[in-house]
């Protein structure tokens, strides 16, 4: 397990802070304008609420959060992440930054009304994964939401490529995932419908039960 951590970690801290490297495409712009917007046309309202934001990368959802939010946490282990994100939303005073591995957090149980993770769980082993969930659950207060969005695949596959290390699972193994969950909604991202003809985009909104 320690071995794959530091593969994803070594990685991510190779990459430039920037959205083409968010999104491994030299079309990031294209694709974080469109997705961007249709994603926070899924999410609840989020006026006073405290969030909680795991993996955010350069904070593509900072601003978004933070003009909502009562608080918002950010999360990411990327040292130049954490720094871009920092640095673009200097004028926010309800933020904290946390530059840390997902599995290292200790956080307040009952503490979140809303936790967001865009694409997150491709990184991590099934026990990780498992584990968070499990620690969200306790991380969400009473009838606190989770949204998460994941690459997925009509059967499961492992891409090990040129230092990249991530899990496309399928649908059918999120939806098992969040069990413990109510199901509010869940869908294909339609941008990438658009833009690639693929349907295996997809994110889930459910409540904590």
């Amino acid at each position: 397990m320690t071995r794959r951590i530091d593969k994803v970690s070594l990685y991510w801290k190779q990459q430039d802070p920037t959205v083409q490297a968010m999104y491994k495409r030299s079309n990031g712009r294209y694709l974080d304008g469109h997705e961007k917007a249709e994603i926070i046309s899924y999410l609840p309202a989020l006026q006073g609420k405290k969030i909680l934001d795991l993996g955010s990368g350069i904070g593509r959802f900072t601003h978004h959060f933070a003009s909502h939010a009562d608080h918002l946490t950010s999360a990411d282990m990327t040292p130049q992440f954490m720094e871009k994100n920092q640095q673009d939303h200097a004028d926010f005073t309800n933020v904290t930054y946390l530059c840390s591995d997902v599995m290292k957090l200790q956080l307040k149980e009952a503490s979140f009304d809303f936790v967001f993770l865009h694409w997150l769980l491709m990184y991590l082993e099934d026990d990780q994964m498992n584990l968070l969930i499990e620690r969200i659950h306790t991380w969400l207060k009473p009838q606190g939401e989770l949204f998460f969005r994941e690459s997925c695949a009509v059967t499961r596959t492992k891409n090990t490529t040129q230092g990249y290390y991530a899990h496309y699972r399928t649908l059918a193994e999120y939806d098992t995932l969040i069990k413990n969950f109510t199901l509010l909604k869940e869908g294909h991202i339609q941008a990438y419908v658009h833009a690639f003809a693929d349907p295996l985009q997809c994110y889930w909104h459910c409540r904590k039960s």
